[in-house]
């Protein structure tokens, strides 16, 4: 693909970042990252997710690239350009299950009927989703699921236990996998299915992360009733649409642009502190490294461009998801310990007034492995690469004896 802009596209790209740029300036202190409103419980930063959500809803950049019928406006290019701005700045606002994985998905998977009812509410902002898949038994096997949809006339009966389930504490609305035929065989037997979350039966139980912020949570399901105008694609063929909507999982862009920032603000302060009477910047093994990180950086920009571009020709295969989402969760964690050597012991702490750069780095040096386990552990995507992108067999079964 042609990696130039047209001017067209520059104007358009601009235009999202002079956005979110003012925006950064109404961004509570408390909030580093885009994530971190997500993250709090706070007041303040669950008003300020709520008022950057209504200003996109308004500018109809929740409805980027769907087809015009749908009120969708621009192209997946402009969904990038949007995506880097909100990750360069650090802005939340995009329900990254509703907007970014189930809505697409609904487009290509969806009903007519399924796609009326569902796709408004999320363009305009007015619903947040969660994802109800991994299971206390299931989580980079997914398809060993547990929880059960049972059909009871006009309804699905369900009874289970999710866990892992993120934002589920403030979601109206959950998307899941559902095992609809007890005898059927392994990827055959589940069902994707829509739940109000609202519904008698279901309970949602905090997961605390040890510095108290809360994402992750249980969630229980005891004879929740679910109509079945609710199941996307058909029964028992869930996993195929589960695959469509993981793809669009693990090709965000706005990952890729908050690692530039990070770096750009590592190379801040290497130019502004000095160590024994030198510049870090000065450093010739600090510059090196530096270097070596943004070249990374620009490689992972144009993968998440080549991937985009896959999109919006509906080209794009399982195992181009999974390169993007190896490569950028590594680099997550190269770029978190590079931080880790260049600012000392004191960039892993919050409030002392020795904290590097206002404490943005605490929770960056914490949470950074987690991109390798969620989504699909970095392991199972690389057997996807392996077995779908270079052909390599699958290992042989091992040979029960005795």
């Amino acid at each position: 693909m042609d990696f130039r802009l047209s001017e067209e596209q520059e104007k358009r790209r601009q235009q999202f970042f002079d956005v979110c740029r003012e925006l950064e300036q109404h961004k509570p202190a408390s909030l580093h990252s885009a994530m971190d409103a997500f993250e709090t419980d706070s007041e303040e930063g669950i008003a300020y997710e709520q008022f950057c959500r209504k200003e996109f809803a308004k500018r109809g950049w929740l409805r980027l690239g769907w087809p015009p019928e749908y009120d969708g406006v621009g192209r997946m290019m402009d969904k990038v350009f949007f995506g880097e701005a909100t990750g360069y700045y650090g802005i939340p606002g995009v329900d990254v299950l509703g907007v970014g994985m189930l809505a697409p998905m609904l487009l290509e998977e969806g009903s007519e009927e399924t796609k009326k009812k569902f796709l408004p509410p999320i363009g305009k902002g007015e619903v947040l989703w969660c994802e109800l898949w991994s299971e206390p038994n299931a989580g980079s096997d997914l398809a060993s699921l547990a929880a059960a949809a049972v059909k009871k006339g006009d309804e699905y009966v369900i009874n289970g236990q999710k866990t892992w389930t993120s934002f589920a504490h403030r979601a109206d609305w959950g998307f899941g996998l559902f095992r609809t035929d007890p005898q059927g065989k392994k990827h055959r037997n589940l069902s994707f299915i829509l739940v109000d979350m609202k519904t008698p039966g279901v309970t949602v139980k905090p997961l605390y992360y040890f510095d108290g912020k809360h994402f992750y949570n249980e969630v229980f399901l005891d004879d929740v009733r679910v109509p079945v105008e609710n199941l996307v694609g058909e029964e028992n063929k869930g996993w195929q649409v589960s695959q469509t909507l993981a793809a669009f999982e693990r090709s965000s862009v706005g990952a890729v642009m908050s690692l530039h920032r990070q770096v750009e603000d590592l190379v801040k302060y290497c130019n502004e502190t000095r160590v024994g009477g030198k510049l870090l910047a000065h450093d010739s093994v600090i510059r090196n490294r530096l270097a070596e990180a943004a070249c990374e950086i620009e490689a992972n920009r144009a993968l998440a461009y080549h991937i985009a571009d896959l999109q919006d020709r509906s080209e794009m295969a399982p195992f181009d998801a999974s390169a993007i989402k190896v490569y950028t969760s590594e680099l997550m964690e190269r770029l978190a310990a590079l931080a880790l050597d260049i600012l000392g012991t004191y960039s892993q702490v919050k409030t002392s007034r020795w904290a590097p750069q206002n404490g943005a780095w605490e929770s960056n040096c914490h949470t950074c492995f987690i991109a390798s386990i969620a989504m699909g552990t970095n392991e199972i995507q690389k057997n996807i690469i392996a077995w779908y992108g270079l052909g390599m067999p699958r290992p042989p079964k091992p040979v029960v004896t005795g």
